[in-house]
C-alpha cells in the first residue's frame, strides 16, 4: 500500500524520495527556528523556515474526518447559505458511513448514516436539511466504523473514503455561488504541551473596503477549551496579542475577526488542561459588495523544540489525527436518526 513520490523541494535544492501511507494527515506544515515562539511582537520569527511540505492528494484518505463549518441559515443582505456534502466510496464494496452534525454552541448533535455503494458517490445540495431536517450552524464529522461495516476489514485503509463539501449563498434564480471547505482530520491540541499552532495568511478584514473575516473552531473535546488568537499585519506587527475565545464540549464556534487588517495573518493555540481535545480552527472571509466568500484551512506550525526533543516526532505527523475513538465519541453524544436513503443525482 506505499509508494515512493520524488517530491522536488525548492530549499536548498534538495530532491529526495517520501513514503506516502494512505493515512498520512491532510495538512502543510512549517517547522520554525530552536528561537520561535508563539508569543511574539511580529511574525519575522518565521524567517528562520527549515522546510515545508504540503502532503499530496494521494495521501488525503481517511476513514475518519471532520468538517469545520456548515449550515443552513440566513444572513446579512437576504443570503440563504447551504452546505453541498459529497462522498466517494473509492472500495470495492459498500460502506456505511456515519456523518454527526456538531451544533454551533454546543449540546447534543445529530447522526445519519448512508450506505454507498462502491465507486459511489453520494451528494446532498442542502445536507444539514436533507439529512438533519434541521437549520442552523455548525460542524460535521463523517466516519466509518468497524460496527456498521461488519464484513469490512478492521483497519483505516479498507474503511476510507472522501469527502467534500460547499457552503454556497443560494441566490432566487437557482444559482449558487461560495466556498469550498475540504474534510479534514489533523488539529490542534494543548500548546504548552504540544508546541503547534496553526496560522491562516493573507486575511483582509477591512471596514472601508467591505472586507470581513470571521474565524472559528471545532472543539472534539468532552470539556472546554479556551481558543487564542494573535493577528499580525502585512509587516508582521502584532495587533491582537493572545485574544481568548471560551468553546463548550463538543461544539463549533464563530466569531469576527477583532481588528481591521489587510493581508495580515491570524495565529491560533489551544489552551486544554487536559490535553485530550483537537480543536479545528479556520477562517473566512466575505467580500461583502458580492457576498463571495473566501475559506482558508490554516497550516500547522511546529517548532524545533517540538520535533527535535527527547522524542523524535515523524515531520508528517505534526498535529493530531482523529480517528474512529474520537469519532465514536461525538457519535455517543449525538441523537441517532437512522439510515437516510442515497442520493446520487
Amino acid at each position: 500500500m506505499t509508494k515512493n513520490l520524488r517530491i522536488p523541494a525548492k530549499i536548498g535544492q534538495f530532491r529526495g524520495s517520501w513514503q506516502a501511507q494512505p493515512s498520512a494527515p491532510p495538512l502543510q506544515f512549517v517547522i520554525i527556528g530552536s528561537k520561535g515562539s508563539a508569543v511574539k511582537s511580529s511574525m519575522k520569527w518565521i524567517a528562520p523556515l527549515l522546510f515545508a511540505i504540503a502532503v499530496p492528494a494521494l495521501a488525503q484518505v481517511n476513514d475518519t474526518y471532520v468538517i469545520p463549518a456548515v449550515g443552513n441559515t440566513y444572513g446579512e443582505g437576504g443570503t440563504h447559505w447551504i452546505t453541498q456534502l459529497s462522498i466517494f466510496n473509492p472500495q470495492t464494496y459498500a460502506l456505511t458511513v456515519s456523518v454527526t452534525y456538531v451544533p454551533q454552541g454546543g449540546g447534543h448533535g445529530l447522526e445519519s448514516r448512508i450506505t454507498i455503494p462502491s465507486n459511489a458517490v453520494g451528494y446532498w445540495d442542502n445536507s444539514l436539511q436533507e439529512l438533519f431536517q434541521s437549520t442552523g450552524a455548525g460542524a460535521y464529522l463523517v466516519a466509518t466504523f468497524p460496527e456498521d461495516n461488519p464484513t469490512v476489514p478492521n483497519d483505516v485503509v479498507s474503511r476510507s473514503f472522501l469527502v467534500n463539501s460547499n457552503t454556497v449563498n443560494l441566490l432566487s434564480d437557482g444559482g449558487t455561488y461560495g466556498q469550498t471547505i475540504p474534510g479534514t482530520f489533523t488539529g490542534l491540541q494543548d500548546y504548552t504541551v504540544e508546541g503547534v499552532s496553526a496560522i491562516s495568511h493573507g486575511v483582509r478584514n477591512l471596514d472601508q473596503y467591505l472586507w470581513r473575516t470571521n474565524f472559528g473552531a471545532v472543539n472534539l473535546g468532552s470539556t472546554p477549551i479556551t481558543l487564542r488568537i494573535s493577528v499580525y499585519d502585512a509587516d508582521g506587527n502584532t495587533l491582537v496579542k493572545n485574544a481568548q475565545y471560551s468553546m463548550p464540549p463538543q461544539s463549533q464556534m464563530q466569531w469576527r475577526l477583532p481588528v481591521q487588517v489587510d493581508h495580515g495573518s491570524v495565529e491560533f493555540f489551544v489552551d486544554d488542561t487536559t490535553n485530550k481535545a483537537v480543536v479545528f480552527p479556520y477562517t473566512s472571509t466575505l467580500d461583502r459588495l458580492t457576498s463571495d466568500p473566501m475559506y482558508q484551512s490554516p497550516a500547522l506550525l511546529a517548532s524545533a523544540k517540538y520535533l527535535y526533543g527527547k522524542t523524535a516526532v515523524v515531520p508528517m505527523a505534526v498535529g493530531k489525527r482523529i480517528g474512529t475513538e474520537d469519532a465514536r465519541a461525538i457519535r455517543a453524544n449525538a441523537i441517532p436518526l437512522g439510515e437516510v436513503p442515497l442520493r446520487t443525482k
